[in-house]
């Protein structure tokens, strides 16, 4: 009985706080440019330089993607020029017209591109971003300095800003 207790007063204890700002090696400035889903213009990484950078990778099927690219839209709301923000597809270039519905029915305030065959494939100059929804921050000389893999609320994504 008594180790019964002890095990679900262990349950209980909530884990011990983790940093926010993670410690990822800067990298060397990226370089990257995809279509937009206009398809006439990129997010190309020299138009990113100067701001710091926050990069969504999403699909329009997951929920959780829709989700990642709301707190992206409050970010954009909030901070306004002081950062660039932009979301890359993980889909397939024949998912086009359904990935302009996705930023249209969410009403997406910054640029939308699509991932091309390499990026979707895991590779890239992001590492390995196939889980969605995947954030990256880049900072103001476009060096990676912050990844997560899964959903990532305003919350944190502010924290992670005034870090750099």
């Amino acid at each position: 009985m008594m180790l019964l207790a002890g095990a679900a007063a262990c349950a209980s204890e909530a884990p011990p706080p983790q940093p926010v700002f993670a410690s990822v090696a800067r990298s060397a400035p990226l370089h990257f440019q995809y279509q937009l889903t206009d398809g006439k213009s990129w997010l190309a990484s020299e138009s990113l330089r100067g701001r710091p950078t926050l990069l969504g990778f999403l699909t329009t099927y997951d929920l959780a993607s829709q989700a990642q690219a709301r707190f992206l839209n409050g970010i954009a709301r909030r901070l306004g020029a002081r950062v660039h923000i932009g979301a890359v597809m993980l889909e397939r270039i024949e998912n086009r017209p359904l990935i302009i519905a996705f930023r249209d029915g969410l009403n997406l305030g910054y640029p939308v591109a699509m991932g091309d065959a390499d990026l979707i494939s895991g590779g890239g100059p992001f590492g390995d971003v196939h889980v969605v929804p995947s954030l990256v921050v880049l900072d103001a000389d476009g060096r990676l300095v912050w990844k997560k893999l899964g959903l990532t609320v305003e919350e944190e994504i502010e924290k992670v800003l005034q870090g750099l």
